[in-house]
């Protein structure tokens, strides 16, 4: 859990992940409803190394192997090392086979060579490389199955099995097949054997995800013995699954009274997914992208929502979802994919032996997505949205979207103009100097661009969008027309070339940033594409499509002018859909629902309401079934996990007159990062509101050199972009104050390393002043994105609110990023109150940007980098120079602030528009040093496997919930969302501590499981980039991350049911704090004992 902020940009300010990056549009799998497992497919770009025309040392190229063995502290700043291979993952010696002799023998596979005894046959082999891989593509010579190896020095190995899914309804058969099918299987035929495993394994991925046309279940894991046990559980669920009447009325929907054995009640539906889709569907973004794509492919199957629509969900038969099953669920129709340094045959012998060699070959052809049928002429719909959950203006509500459908992928697999779109997209639209944020943006026409503004590569053709919401009525045409005169404007003078280079220079970096799911992400790329037979290599051509794009650019003067006037001004099959809101909308679904469900009610015989009761017990007797898991694989925890932290040699140094230097050493692949922290210790109180304004707009202005457009093309030509953000360093033993920090970082190639530095010196003199305009426009469009988050993202800001009421640090962070900085920013744009948003930010860089106060720098980089990224930094520090005089410190401070912090208990209600709602409870916990700390970590594992996931999800309906514990932050939470529930599920959280206390509920089966969901955690894995930075920021020594990881691997049932009894029952009588974020309708504004608030505070 962080407590800090990263900020994100235009220019892109997560170095390590980079999941929102430009490029990635090309290899996006974007899904309608990527939903069933807690995750979704995003948009990825493939992050590895690459030499990119340059040479570089043995030294600088990072191993894959590197980049997974070792790990992170995300939670507790806790690291240590994998162990890989022997029995139930045991460490074991083993001679090794050289990288480079492991790709070789890949290459020199010939093709119709065949494997695993003849089961599958070579089709093609080919080396990538720029990302250094070797591509196998096979096929099952009985079935037809298609199976894509890439073979990588990378023991972090990954596995995938993907079937084409063609729904011709919004029911939701694939999303519900796709839950249904983990709910037991002919060698597993336990109730829940995927959530099982989650708790069984070392996985450092696990999900399984429905994509508009295709569902894949995917996994990886640096361990052996935990990727055979993974491989085996996941084929027989997809290939074999029980698929039980039961199952499906939990996991997808059911009949059910209110009172469940009182048939005189209301009758109601239930289900997972139905209350799942509730959720997703529960923002106007959600809704105003559904009728986009449902509109822009009218006859294929992307027209329909294959997450399912809950007003067609219920209308899904048993007897539907079966023979799906039977039919897409075919090895005919299936991609495996397979990644890492594991023996190809190995791995291809037990799929051939698991599942594969069951089945013969059947005809699939029927669920081909046939091409949707091109528009003669340009077309245009209006639709209805739901309001966002703060509405800015309320005379300035309407959207519009202009989107074209374009290149088949399919037909012209290699396409050249596809990636070159890709490129125009992020010129369009992305950053200040993008052509429409300059005609649309800045002329104040919408507060935002509209949902699904983009290059969208996720189907068999790709379509591009652009649109603004928050548009009054009277310039819905003043929109559409402006978007044609730019588009008309480029026809004529095409994108200059500086611009170009700014984006392809992003396309290079990307390549070059090590990451840690290279193969996972590999994967998600390539199925949007190879699911219809098209290219399987999709995601790994990147640099090559760079260098062509290049060469065209040179060779074609009128490249761009020709692009944009072939799939634009000449395309026909366009699209101009405009949403107008309504504050009720979820209202009127929830009335819709009651009536038809009145309706339906009144038609039942006692017969039929007998049998209703009847089901309804009998799955509630079958969830509370306590099953044998032992059929299960599973890992040991003594064999499987180090019982040392993994050390990264992080090096301490003194830089520019004395100030504290971590220099780590790391394969970054020509890649330099570094972080400078200035103390925040002694800010006015009044300025920490502002401070995450601060932190989003410091290089969104411009500076005494360069105008906000030339800033953030630079940035985007030089670096990685910036991360700005507020850094709360916690107190290991709880005893004290902690300290927050600005922390200011960037990443850049080494030849751009004293670029990098230039712009940071350059943005000490942003002009917070002076720019009432562009201050005024970012204010307006962080207002407007905040008013949306609300519903979006519930969970967070629940959990937010109620941990505010426990200790300082977490309410510190509620006040940079939760419900309270909605509403200053809300108000501050309704006000225009320009000149305090002027005064509080230039006050802060003031304050902060001092050489008095950096505390701390750390670079990160090879060693042979070093030397001149140490100069670089050595001169910006002697370049900081205050830009005014510090401001005056009399009064409160931000330090006695978190000193004289005093607990306020509450149960809040935060009414927001939508059908379900995301609920909190939080307590005091234990520090990081207290012995008992890692026995309450454990109990939160234990409690969210044990007890929380079978009451909240599988009994209540809600999409997921759980719990945690922080001792960072000495902090326990128990949370749910997507949930149907509201006051129900806070006693749940209440029975799981009496579970806990209860002799008996906690065993050595429950440590174990929880243990390796601790570990899986603690244990994740972390790029060059990132090894040494949890230390870093927490300033925590080896020793005391050792005490607490020994901690971990010593306690007994006995230890975790005692820190329940001891620390979180009476916490939860006498210090628990509540927050729920829902429904309008769920609100219990007639108890007293609630405060019930809307978004911004107001009573309601």
């Amino acid at each position: 859990r962080r407590l800090t902020r990263r900020v994100r940009r235009t220019t892109r300010t997560d170095s390590h992940a980079r999941a929102y990056t430009h490029i990635a549009r090309l290899m996006r799998a974007t899904t309608t409803a990527c939903v069933a497992r807690g995750a979704s497919i995003g948009r990825v770009i493939l992050n590895k190394r690459a030499n990119h025309h340059r040479k570089l040392s043995s030294s600088t190229l990072a191993s894959r192997r590197e980049v997974m063995i070792g790990t992170g502290a995300a939670v507790v700043g806790t690291n240590a090392a994998i162990a890989t291979g022997g029995a139930n993952g045991a460490s074991a010696v083993v001679e090794p086979v050289s990288a480079s002799g492991m790709l070789d023998a890949l290459e020199a596979l010939p093709v119709g060579s065949t494997l695993a005894k003849g089961a599958f046959v070579v089709t093609s082999v080919q080396r990538v490389k720029p990302y250094d891989v070797v591509a196998v593509e096979l096929e099952h010579v009985r079935t037809g199955a298609k199976l894509l190896h890439v073979g990588a020095d990378d023991s972090n190995a990954c596995f995938n099995v993907a079937f084409r899914t063609t729904p011709r309804d919004s029911t939701g058969v694939a999303h519900v097949l796709e839950h249904t099918v983990l709910c037991g299987s002919e060698k597993y035929p336990v109730r829940d054997p995927f959530f099982n495993m989650l708790r069984r394994s070392l996985s450092t991925f696990m999900n399984a995800m429905t994509a508009s046309d295709f569902t894949c279940y995917p996994f990886s894991t640096m361990n052996k013995v935990d990727y055979s046990n993974l491989l085996g559980v996941y084929l027989d669920a997809c290939f074999f699954p029980k698929i039980k009447e039961g199952d499906f009325s939990q996991e997808g929907h059911r009949f059910e009274f209110a009172t469940m054995d009182d048939p005189k009640s209301d009758l109601i539906y239930k289900g997972i997914v139905f209350n799942e889709m509730k959720g997703a569907m529960g923002s106007q973004s959600a809704r105003f992208g559904r009728e986009l794509g449902a509109n822009l492919f009218p006859t294929s199957t992307y027209h329909w929502n294959s997450g399912g629509d809950p007003v067609n969900i219920p209308d899904l038969t048993y007897e539907q979802l079966k023979a799906f099953h039977a039919l897409h669920y075919h090895p005919s129709n299936a991609k495996f994919y397979t990644y890492g340094d594991l023996p190809l045959e190995e791995t291809l012998q037990q799929i051939e032996d698991l599942a594969l060699n069951r089945f013969d070959r059947l005809d699939v052809s029927k669920l081909i997505v046939e091409d949707e049928q091109r528009f003669k002429a340009p077309q245009a719909v209006e639709v209805t949205v739901p309001a966002d959950a703060i509405v800015a203006d309320a005379n300035k509500q309407s959207i519009i979207s202009l989107a074209w459908l374009m290149v088949n992928q399919i037909k012209d697999p290699v396409s050249l103009e596809n990636f070159a779109l890709n490129v125009a997209g992020d010129l369009l639209t992305s950053g200040p100097q993008s052509y429409f944020y300059e005609a649309l943006l800045e002329p104040g026409l919408g507060s935002g661009f509209a949902p699904g503004t983009g290059y969208g590569g996720s189907r068999r053709e790709t379509s591009f969008a652009v649109g603004l919401k928050d548009v009054a009525e009277a310039d819905l045409k003043k929109v559409e027309t402006t978007i044609l005169e730019v588009l008309e404007r480029i026809s004529r003078e095409g994108f200059p070339r500086d611009r170009v280079e700014a984006v392809m220079h992003q396309v290079e970096l990307d390549a070059a940033v090590v990451t840690t799911q290279f193969g996972l992400y590999a994967g998600f790329g390539a199925f949007s594409t190879w699911v219809h037979d098209g290219d399987s290599l999709r995601s790994l051509r990147t640099p090559e499509l760079a260098a062509k794009l290049n060469a065209a650019l040179d060779a074609d003067p009128q490249f761009w002018q020709k692009l944009i006037k072939k799939w634009f001004l000449d395309n026909t099959h366009r699209l101009t859909v405009t949403a107008r809101t309504d504050p009720d909308y979820d209202k009127k679904l929830d009335e819709a629902e009651k009536k038809k469900l009145k309706s339906i009610e009144a038609t039942l015989t006692e017969e039929q309401k007998a049998k209703i009761v009847a089901n309804a017990l009998a799955l509630k007797e079958n969830q509370d079934m306590k099953e044998d898991v032992s059929i299960l694989p599973t890992l040991v925890v003594s064999e499987a996990v180090p019982k040392e932290i993994k050390k990264w040699g992080s090096k301490d140094m003194k830089i520019a007159k004395g100030i504290p230097l971590q220099y780590d050493e790391q394969p970054t692949n020509g890649v330099a990062y570094f972080t400078t922290h200035f103390s925040l210790d002694g800010l006015p109180e009044r300025l920490v509101p502002y401070l995450d304004l601060f932190c989003e707009f410091i290089d969104q202005v411009g500076t005494e050199k360069m105008k906000y457009k030339d800033l953030a093309e630079k940035i985007k030509l030089k670096t990685g972009g910036f991360s700005v953000e507020s850094v709360l360093r916690p107190i290991a033993d709880g005893k004290g104050t902690p300290t927050v920090s600005l922390a200011i970082g960037s990443p850049a190639l080494e030849r751009n390393v004293d670029d990098m530095f230039e712009i940071l010196t350059d943005l000490q003199t942003a002009k917070w002043r002076g720019e009432e305009d562009r201050l005024k426009l970012l204010i307006s469009r962080k207002a407007a994105s905040l008013g949306s988050s609300v519903g979006s993202n519930g969970l967070q800001y629940a959990r937010s609110l109620s941990a505010a009421q426990i200790n300082a640090s977490s309410a510190f962070a509620n006040e940079l990023t939760g419900l309270p900085y909605v509403a200053l920013v809300t108000r501050l744009s309704k006000e225009n109150a320009i000149e305090e948003a002027q005064s509080a930010l230039s006050e802060i860089a003031a304050f902060a940007l001092r050489p008095e106060r950096v505390q701390r720098c750390r670079i990160a980089c090879q060693s042979e980098s070093f030397p001149a990224v140490e100069r670089a930094l050595s001169r910006f520090l002697g370049d900081i120079k205050p830009a005014a005089a510090s401001p005056n410190a009399t009064g409160s401070t931000l330090e006695s602030k978190l000193k004289s912090f005093k607990p306020e208990l509450s149960k809040m209600f935060i009414t927001i528009p939508g059908q379900t709602n995301y609920c909190s409870t939080s307590v005091p916990a234990l520090p990081y040093t207290h012995p008992d700390a890692p026995a309450l970590f454990l109990l939160a594992q234990a409690l969210s496997a044990g007890y929380l996931h079978r009451e909240i999800r599988e009994k209540g309906g809600a999409y997921g919930g759980g719990a945690v514990s922080d001792p960072m932050s000495a902090l326990f939470q128990f949370f749910s969302y997507r949930d149907p529930n509201t006051t129900k599920t806070l006693e749940t959280f209440v029975k799981s501590v009496e579970w806990a206390t209860t002799p008996g509920s906690i065993t050595s089966k429950e440590l174990e499981e929880a243990q390796l969901r601790a570990f899986k955690a603690l244990d994740a894995p972390l790029a060059p980039s990132s090894r040494g930075k949890s230390g870093f920021n927490t300033g925590f020594t080896d020793a005391q991350r050792q005490h607490f990881r020994d901690g971990l691997l010593a306690c007994s049932p006995e230890d975790i049911a005692r820190a329940a009894r001891e620390h979180l029952a009476p916490a939860m009588k006498t210090s628990s704090a509540v927050a729920i974020i829902g429904s309008s309708e769920a609100a219990p504004r007639d108890d007293s004992s609630w405060i019930v608030r809307d978004p911004l505070g107001a009573t309601n």
